[in-house]
């Protein structure tokens, strides 16, 4: 149903059938339409003009013009899309296979695939068509040998690009052969750039053949083909024009035809299109106040592609019924009354919500993902997004705004240095100085990053998480904005990172008079920020106030769930100082030291890993390097069975290299590492796989688009035996898929649904039942909850801990939350710069050895006591 729809709606496809279906008809009933005989000559009749008698005329043997087209299109149509299928079949094969296993496979069929394009076409198919002889026998093989080369490129640029995909990772973790990963999940992905190509190359040998047979090298006459009549008509085309001209029409409307058939299959087959991306953190010149009362407006597509600078003006797309009168708003002061904002399906997105910020005023936006605070976000800015109408009784902001967006990588143009996109950005803005480099300098220096000259040369990839963050939020202010627009600026950082970007953003209010506008759905963040909450749900507000009142008098249901559901730390204890240590520093630990095991900055060393109970997982000095880079040195620990490790640091800390390292993704370096006391090999079995199973960070990159949660689930039990010797084998894979589903929590409806018809934190428990479906021994999970609202955070937490303690499961907990850490984990594996530098129990949070933790610890957000 959801592919007949998509047919539907795609016009492409609906104009490329109908076009295409035409003309293979006309093909297929040629001998029935053909008013003559192709071949019959009169010679007393050649050279007719059209005619009655003759639609199109004759030619100068007297043969009926419109009679060959006809038969033509038959022989022509026949034979290109017999020389199509075996170019397709191998490049396609050759292409998926270099691309996925690399090394020397690539290298090999890349030099192949170059020597054969090294080649011109046409003289490489005309020598082919020599040797083999004239005719479609000819053009068929000649194709086959030099048709496939086109295929095997893009084919294998894009199976390149899948190859580490987080859903192609979680099907080979998953035990599934190569050759299964090939066919069920890569190429499904790559089939519609090929479908489209196939289109192409279906004209291209049309041509071909066209040309050949001008050339008299393909269809050899009497036969009737496109290319012959043209070359046929060439003494008489000043004359008699129509007789070149129809068939080197018909040529055009047949390339049309499939090239609009092909792009049609094309957007048919492809699954999750992305949606149009903005440009981020800009601010649009323009009037110094915006006001937007009684004004009335149409449908907003959500501004150019390109342009998501602030707004200053009317709000496009707004309406009001009941238009108000006033003041203009003092600058930074942000007024709202009655925003309600709806899509093309039933009910509001955000149903008459009111808001109030005074000028340079912290104001925090809180709410579950769905809520409508990004939605008021974007309704503030101006730019609501495409299909989404924006009305309200009054919407004003005094003087200009900016806005801040979620993730730097998707606001940053990966091709472009950041120094060229902050100067764009202060063209855009109400900056009239000589000497843009200043003022670029001057907006680097604003964000407190140091060496401006060599960040402003620096491409996005080459600057850490923290460094992007600041740059969005310097083209932000690049427009001198009064009010700043924030939307979950802090959700991917580290707790030192995101405590030095909450600091900055504080900062720049106070110096700078700037009104703060933050939406998260961390509670702690915005409670230690703002000091007026606002809470959303369902698009509409629950709760506003003072945060302290909020924070220790909540009134809703709601906000008091939310509360309760964000973990809590315990006060740190201060540091007991060590004799003869230096001020500061960490104090020694006592116990044994492994040779070689990381150094805190300060004096002192991490102890050797303690195991409780027999090690259901020992790593023992584990590596991990990324060519000349080491990410992971010298790691160990041992993980009893029922156990929970928490692996702790900062972002390139080496957390999620140790992760892929145990479940088998990457290659070690040296050590090893153990599972039940046996040592795991660099190739590990399909059994071996199984017993130590990843759930990733983010569960909708690693779960393919194109099956169902139950497909995905089936085909992981059905190659690991489940429904193996029963009486009805398919009854078994849905029985257990919905006990899977029961397990992590879902109904087991979930099993016909799609990824991207799912929550966030659905899509986090189909990965934990997917993990669980080979019934493995350990879990990583990798970052599970890090971008995932509080209530649903708290729902996966306490499915781990179930899942843990009625399975008997071995859990690895990769986070930065070391709330989170501290909730589930029963031991602590601190870790920096590749290095452990801190192994502890439960002490670590009140206590903690290392001067690093204590630097972690002392960054992390706090709720304010009651």
């Amino acid at each position: 149903m959801r592919v007949l729809a998509r047919m539907r709606a795609s016009s492409t496809f609906v104009s490329g059938t109908i076009l295409t279906a035409a003309i293979l008809l006309i093909a297929a009933l040629a001998p029935i339409l053909a008013p003559y005989p192709p071949n019959a000559q009169r010679l007393t009749g050649g050279l007719l003009p059209p005619s009655p008698e003759h639609w199109l005329g004759t030619d100068q043997l007297g043969r009926d013009v419109l009679s060959r087209l006809l038969l033509a299109a038959q022989t022509d149509l026949g034979i290109a899309a017999a020389a199509a299928i075996a170019p397709f079949a191998i490049g396609v094969t050759v292409g998926l296979v270099s691309g996925y296993f690399g090394g020397a496979v690539d290298w090999t069929i890349s030099r192949v695939t170059d020597t054969v394009i090294a080649f011109p076409f046409y003289v490489i198919v005309i020598a082919l068509v020599f040797a083999v002889g004239a005719g479609a026998p000819g053009i068929v093989v000649a194709f086959a040998l030099v048709g496939w080369v086109g295929y095997a490129r893009v084919l294998r640029a894009m199976t390149a690009a899948l190859r580490d995909a987080g859903w192609v990772r979680a099907a080979r973790g998953g035990g599934l052969s190569h050759a299964r990963v090939l066919l069920r999940h890569i190429l499904p992905n790559v089939l519609p750039q090929a479908v489209v190509l196939l289109a192409t190359e279906i004209v291209l040998i049309m041509v071909a053949i066209v040309t050949l047979g001008y050339l008299g090298l393909g269809i050899q006459p009497p036969t009737p083909d496109w290319g012959t009549m043209i070359s046929d008509a060439q003494p008489f085309v000043t004359s008699h024009w129509w007789l070149a001209a129809v068939p080197g029409l018909a040529v055009v409307l047949v390339g049309v035809a499939l090239s609009l058939l092909g792009d049609g299959i094309g957007d048919v087959l492809r699954v999750g299109a992305p949606a149009p991306r903005t440009r981020r953190g800009r601010v649009r010149s323009g009037p110094r106040d915006r006001r937007l009362r009684g004004s009335r407006g149409g449908r907003s597509g959500g501004g150019a592609p390109g342009a998501a600078h602030g707004a200053p003006g009317a709000v496009r797309g707004a309406t009001s019924a009941a238009p108000a009168l006033g003041a203009a708003p003092a600058p930074g002061a942000v007024r709202v009354r009655g925003l309600r904002i709806t899509a093309e399906r039933p009910g509001a997105l955000v149903d008459g919500i009111d808001l109030d910020a005074a000028p340079g005023e912290a104001l925090g936006i809180v709410g579950e993902s769905g809520s409508g605070k990004s939605l008021t976000l974007r309704a503030l800015l101006g730019m609501p997004p495409g299909g989404t109408r924006v009305a309200a009784d009054e919407l004003s902001i005094g003087g200009r705004v900016g806005m801040v967006f979620q993730d730097p990588m998707t606001a940053l143009d990966p091709l472009t240095r950041v120094g060229v996109q902050l100067r764009e950005a202060v063209d855009a803005g109400p900056y009239s100085g000589p000497d843009r480099g200043a003022r670029v300098r001057e907006l680097l220096a604003q964000v407190e990053l140091r060496d401006a000259e060599r960040i402003a040369r620096s491409y996005p990839h080459e600057l850490s998480g923290g460094q992007r963050q600041r740059i969005v939020i310097a083209m932000a202010l690049a427009g001198d904005p009064a009010v700043l627009l924030c939307d979950e600026p802090t959700t991917a950082l580290d707790v030192t990172v995101q405590r030095q970007v909450l600091d900055l953003l504080d900062g720049l209010r106070r110096r700078r008079g700037i009104t703060l506008v933050l939406v998260s759905h961390d509670l702690a963040v915005v409670a230690g920020t703002c000091a007026r909450i606002v809470v959303m749900r369902d698009g509409r507000i629950v709760e506003s106030g003072k945060t302290a009142r909020v924070v220790r008098q909540a009134r809703d249901p709601y906000t008091r769930a939310l509360l309760d559901a964000v973990p809590v730390l315990p006060d740190p204890a201060p540091p007991r100082p060590v004799p003869g240590e230096p001020e500061g520093a960490a104090p020694v630990a006592s116990g044994p030291v492994r040779s070689g095991a990381a150094a805190d900055p300060a004096p002192g060393a991490a102890p050797a890993p303690v195991a409780e109970a027999p090690a259901l997982l020992e790593a023992r000095g584990v590596a991990v390097r990324y060519g000349e880079r080491t990410a992971v040195a010298d790691v160990s620990f041992a993980l009893p069975r029922g156990g929970a490790l928490g692996v702790v640091g900062e972002s390139g800390s080496g957390k999620t290299s140790l992760a892929h390292a145990l479940v088998g993704v990457l290659a070690t370096a040296g050590g090893e590492i153990r599972l039940a006391g046996a040592p795991l090999p660099a190739r590990r079995s399909r059994a071996q796989l199984r017993r130590i199973q990843l759930v990733p960070q983010d569960p909708a990159s690693t779960l393919n688009p194109r099956l169902s949660v139950g497909a995905a689930l089936g085909e992981l039990l059905r190659v690991h035996g489940t429904g193996r010797g029963a009486a009805d084998p398919r009854a078994a894979v849905r029985d257990r898929i919905s006990e899977l589903l029961g397990l992590v929590g879902l109904a087991p409806e979930i099993a016909r649904a799609f990824p991207n018809e799912l929550s966030g934190g659905q899509r986090q428990r189909v990965a934990l039942a997917r993990a669980l479906a080979v019934s493995p021994e350990v879990l990583v999970a990798d970052e599970p909850t890090s971008a995932l609202d509080v209530s649903v955070q708290a729902g996966v937490v306490d499915l781990l801990r179930r899942l843990q303690r009625e399975l008997g499961l071995g859990l690895v907990f990769v986070s930065h939350d070391l709330a989170v850490v501290h909730e589930l984990c029963d031991r602590v594996l601190l870790m920096r710069e590749g290095r452990v530098v801190e192994q502890a129990g439960a002490e670590f949070f009140r206590a903690p050895r290392s001067a690093y933790g204590r630097e972690l610890l002392s960054a992390v957000p706090r709720m304010p006591r009651g």
